[in-house]
């Protein structure tokens, strides 16, 4: 019984245990399988969102695609879709709508399913730039000798020339590159981006709810019905964005359609008919054509022949400019920045005449190459003419030949000139280095007077210790100081351009139509003119207003232009700021090294009473201060002497040492001498530039280009076949 009543109570605990481990077991058991159930969940929906969004972006796709078709084969872009209903409404001239699918099947264009939904946004300006008409708004090239700028070589709408309404891909190229070139201006079809910018076409897709609550699934702009769209970087903010954009710009259609080299291809072939027209003149009596453009060519040969001379005096005006250069920049020791800047520059250019000269030659080549054109076009059009009377013209080039020989004895003794210099400057420098010794010498002997060493020894060197650290840290300065102000100059010069942009930005209407008044009374100048000096200079100022006048015509450039501007004046201003901050270093240091050269300097005139030992023996004292203020019998009055030592080594001044004493003096030689080492190496490169010069003149000189003019009279094509060609190869689009 005993053994019963003990056991019972064990044997009803170990039941109590074993249920409290199952429950915990439960619980954990749940938490892992909720924690991988909201994990499934979460890999679900972001799986889900990338589908999604991976579908979204593939019906914008085909939509474009759908698009591109459309517009290649009807030679427009499709009107958006007012009412819904899949068929475009181009009456209502709506820029903005629905993307017209039914319309783009019916040409043959599919755009998929499920896109009804789309949103589509057209550019539809008016007049030329309506990308949803179809109108006779391209022509072929036409080229002539009567002065017309490139942008009327294209007349529009049609003369009496050219045949009219042929109605091609290559009208909607012309409409595009008018969009493209038109700036914008309120009313277009618009992405509302930072900067606002026009658009050919836009799709919107509305991703999957309304996201920003306007009871629309268009978010922002992109519900509205006006002519714009969001911008397609635009992300989702706090949940309130989710549409998707696909722009098309005009230049991106025009790189789509192969615009260029559709137009660059019928283009050819109207230059071609412009040949047969030209040769045909000539036929009909116009000879003389041919016989001026020997004569040109020979002219244009002796201007190059002038040109090529110029250049060559021009080459050793840089050589000359480059030498003063560095010679500046050796005399300042390297500190006049902008010498030293512009030596390189200089000695460059020399280098690039003789790639000049080359160029010359090649122009050479073509002059004459045009002169065997001319005059075969003349034997062919006229069979009275000899060919053997025809001649080429030819090119002098003695004057150039007797410039690079100059340039090449002028380098030459200018480098004799700078390795005499550094002879001269070497020579110096072992001079003063000696004059340097016997200087420190002669301080320390003064010091010691007549004995072997004296209690004041150890100040001398923390003298010269301080001394050269002040040079050093005073180049640092003079450095410091030319860097902050070439930077202060750049910054300057980029505010100003800036504010020239952002005044060509503002008043852009407004100087383009000066512009064009500007040129067009120098056309008047320049025409009326025979003077070819007053010409040439008349036409450089055309040539500067014309780029300016190209700059203004483009808003995208010229913001480009701007944006580069203001970029460069930042990055200008955070050189200034660095620079600034290195001179106040360089300043700060030069302040403590100036403050350890005065201490020193202190230290050693105003060492007080010392001893001078002879032989172990205190013998001499120095005046400088005894204890009872007056020199004592005996002593050795050497003050006047260390001070005349401390000027002759140092310079008079207690406050900093001087550059041209005799213990600084060597290392302003030295710098002498590494400049004018690196002067002499552009040295040599200018004499072997020169020489190079030199040999491709002469060898222009030997080898002229060859002249043959050869042929007899043809009967050419019509004009007419011609321009029947050049229609049919419009009609067709091109050639292929």
């Amino acid at each position: 019984m005993l053994m019963t009543h003990l056991n019972t109570p064990a044997s009803r605990q170990a039941p109590a245990r074993a249920r409290g481990f199952g429950l915990l077991q439960v619980l954990l058991l749940i938490s892992v399988i909720a924690g991988l159930a909201a994990m499934g969940y979460l890999q679900w929906r972001e799986r889900s969102a990338i589908d999604s969004s991976r579908q979204e972006r593939q019906a914008l796709a085909q939509a474009d695609r759908a698009i591109i078709n459309f517009a290649t084969v009807l030679r427009r872009m499709p009107c958006p879709d007012v009412d819904r209903d899949g068929l475009e409404d181009c009456a209502a001239g709506d820029q903005k709508g629905w993307l017209p699918s039914v319309s783009l099947q019916l040409a043959g264009a599919d755009p998929g399913v499920g896109v009804g939904q789309l949103r589509y946004l057209v550019q539809r300006g008016g007049g030329a730039n309506d990308l949803t008409v179809l109108t006779d708004a391209w022509r072929p090239l036409e080229y002539n000798t009567t002065g017309r700028t490139f942008a009327s070589m294209r007349e529009t709408p049609a003369s009496g020339t050219y045949q009219a309404d042929i109605l091609t891909l290559t009208d909607l190229c012309q409409r595009l590159e008018v969009g493209r070139t038109t700036p914008y201006a309120a009313g277009m079809a618009e992405v509302r981006a930072p900067t606002v910018r026009s658009v050919a076409y836009a799709l919107v897709h509305p991703g999957n709810d309304d996201a920003d609550g306007n009871n629309s699934v268009f978010d922002g702009a992109n519900a509205s019905a006006d002519p714009a769209v969001e911008d397609p970087a635009r992300r989702p903010l706090l949940a309130t964005y989710n549409d998707i954009v696909l722009e098309r710009s005009h230049l991106s259609l025009l790189i789509s359609f192969h615009c260029q080299p559709l137009i660059d291809s019928i283009n050819t072939v109207a230059l071609a008919h412009d040949v047969v027209e030209q040769v045909d003149e000539l036929r009909e009596g116009n000879i003389d054509s041919a016989k001026q453009a020997i004569v040109f060519a020979a002219l244009t040969a002796g201007i190059t022949a002038i040109e090529t001379t110029a250049t060559v005096l021009e080459g050793i005006s840089e050589a000359g400019n480059a030498a003063a250069a560095w010679a500046l920049c050796a005399a300042t020791l390297g500190l006049a920045v902008n010498a030293c800047a512009a030596a390189p520059q200089h000695t460059a250019a020399i280098a690039l005449t003789g790639g000049v000269v080359a160029a010359n030659a090649v122009s050479v080549g073509l002059n004459i190459a045009a002169a065997v054109m001319a005059g075969n076009a003349l034997a062919l059009a006229d069979s009275s003419v000899n060919a053997a009377d025809l001649t080429c013209p030819a090119v002098d080039l003695t004057q150039a030949i007797n410039a690079a020989t100059a340039e090449v004895t002028n380098a030459t003794n200018d480098r004799n000139a700078i390795a005499a210099e550094l002879a001269t400057r070497r020579n110096e420098l072992t001079a003063a280095n000696i004059a340097r010794t016997n200087a420190v010498n002669t301080l320390v002997a003064q010091i010691r007077r007549s004995g072997l060493s004296s209690s004041i020894d150890g100040l001398v060197q923390p003298l010269l210790d301080a001394a050269n650290t002040w040079e050093t840290r005073s180049f640092a300065v003079n450095g410091a100081t030319q860097r902050r102000d070439n930077y202060q100059n750049a910054v300057n010069n980029w505010t100003t351009q800036v504010n020239n942009y952002a005044n060509m930005i503002a008043n852009r209407t407004t100087m383009l139509a000066q512009l064009d008044a500007d040129i067009a009374a120098l056309d008047l100048q320049i025409a009326a003119t025979s003077d070819p000096a007053v010409k040439e200079s008349l036409q450089v100022q055309r040539l500067e207003k014309t780029s300016q006048r190209t700059l203004l015509s483009d808003p995208v450039a010229l913001q480009k232009e701007y944006d580069d501007a203001v970029a460069a004046r930042a990055s200008a201003q955070a050189n200034l700021t660095a620079a600034q901050n290195d001179l106040a270093t360089a300043q700060s240091n030069l302040g403590s090294a100036q403050s350890s050269y005065q201490t020193a300097y202190s230290n050693l005139l105003n060492a007080g009473r010392y001893t001078t030992l002879t032989a172990g023996l205190a013998t001499e004292w120095a005046c400088t201060s005894t204890f009872a203020g007056v020199c004592q019998p005996g002593d050795a009055v050497t003050t006047g002497a260390i001070l005349a030592a401390l000027n002759d080594l140092l310079g008079t001044s207690s406050a900093s040492p001087d550059p041209d004493a005799k213990y600084l003096r060597p290392i302003k030689i030295q710098r002498m001498i590494t400049a004018l080492e690196s002067q002499l190496a552009k040295a040599d490169t200018r004499i072997t530039d020169a020489q190079n010069q030199l040999t491709q003149l002469q060898t222009q000189a030997a080898n002229p280009p060859p002249c043959n003019i050869t042929g007899r009279g043809v009967t050419p094509m019509p004009p007419d076949m011609s321009m029947e060609i050049l229609i049919q190869v419009d009609q067709k689009g091109g050639t292929r």
